[in-house]
């Protein structure tokens, strides 16, 4: 879009409820692909995760002062990285509102119910893990102030990593082949992405696993609920519940450990199982959802985006 002088301008409303047809999910008439802006965006997704890395390599310290500067270079590089996907939107013809971050009161609402989800996709995971081994928790060994600090690097990193992989990649993704494909595709990258520090072996194959399927959780709630906001909070709030609170990672450095109460089955890997199935289980729902509820806006007959 080198230009809008001329034309209609249209201001997409991101806060009501769209059909699929209305939204940047599927494949709008306006859409003009360059394929420069890919690669534009991988390019500056790397420098960012480099620059994060690096932020938190050079302050690794929990005290105050290095917290702070920690958290002002992950803010920088997200804003950076936003105004990016912003620009190179505009260069497909597309609007930022594509990116579905808009401040207002649905984005509030559409945190919310993402931490829903969040709450329900762990619930089910630990639910599914008592019904092969019972167990119960107990106090872990992370503070209070440890854990908000956790906390807030989860709020931080995940967000990036949101803009990242559900950002501008998706949305030109589900431009090209439809967000049925997209939610696919992008999962292979992000469960690539969480090999950092595990290499190609038997952990790492786990790793890409679990990560991999949790990618259709993410995905999926961005597109139920037409907003980042959403799929942002739905990663916060499960990682801080699987790895800060509850302590099911197995890592025992959260405020809680569990402790189960018999063996673990044997013959099969039961936390890799119980995750995988945990996470069709979650995406399923999400995906009936989606199709319900798109079902039923359609039928009410709101209008598609018209052309720019």
């Amino acid at each position: 879009m080198d230009s809008l002088k001329g034309q209609e301008i249209f201001t997409y409303n991101n806060n009501m409820p769209q059909p699929l047809s209305s939204t940047y999910f599927v494949k709008q008439p306006q859409f003009r692909f360059r394929l420069s802006s890919v690669f534009i965006f991988i390019a500056a997704a790397l420098v960012a995760w480099v620059s994060a890395f690096s932020g938190q390599t050079a302050f690794p310290s929990q005290n105050l002062v290095p917290y702070i500067f920690r958290t002002a270079i992950i803010l920088i590089i997200g804003l950076a990285l936003i105004y990016v996907s912003f620009r190179l939107l505009k260069q497909n013809n597309l609007s930022k509102e594509a990116l579905g971050l808009n401040v207002s009161k649905k984005a509030i609402a559409d945190i919310l119910r993402g931490a829903l989800i969040g709450i329900l996709s762990i619930a089910t995971i630990a639910a599914v893990l008592f019904v092969y081994v019972p167990y119960h928790f107990v106090t872990g060994p992370l503070s209070c102030s440890q854990a908000l600090q956790e906390i807030s690097s989860y709020v931080l990193i995940n967000s990036l990593e949101e803009l990242m992989f559900r950002g501008f990649l998706f949305i030109i993704c589900c431009q090209l082949a439809g967000w049925r494909l997209s939610v696919l595709i992008m999962a292979l990258p992000f469960g690539l992405f969480h090999l950092q520090g595990t290499g190609f072996n038997m952990n790492g194959l786990k790793m890409f696993a679990t990560t991999a399927c949790y990618s259709f959780v993410f995905s999926l709630s961005y597109v139920l609920f037409r907003s980042m906001w959403a799929s942002i909070s739905v990663h916060v709030v499960s990682n801080i519940l699987l790895h800060t609170v509850t302590g099911l990672d197995g890592a025992n450095r959260a405020l809680l450990m569990p402790v189960f109460e018999k063996d673990w089955p044997k013959g099969y890997d039961t936390g890799l199982t119980v995750f995988i199935f945990s996470t069709v289980i979650i995406s399923g729902l999400l995906f009936l959802l989606i199709i319900l509820s798109d079902k039923k806006l359609r039928s009410t007959g709101r209008p598609g985006l018209p052309n720019l």
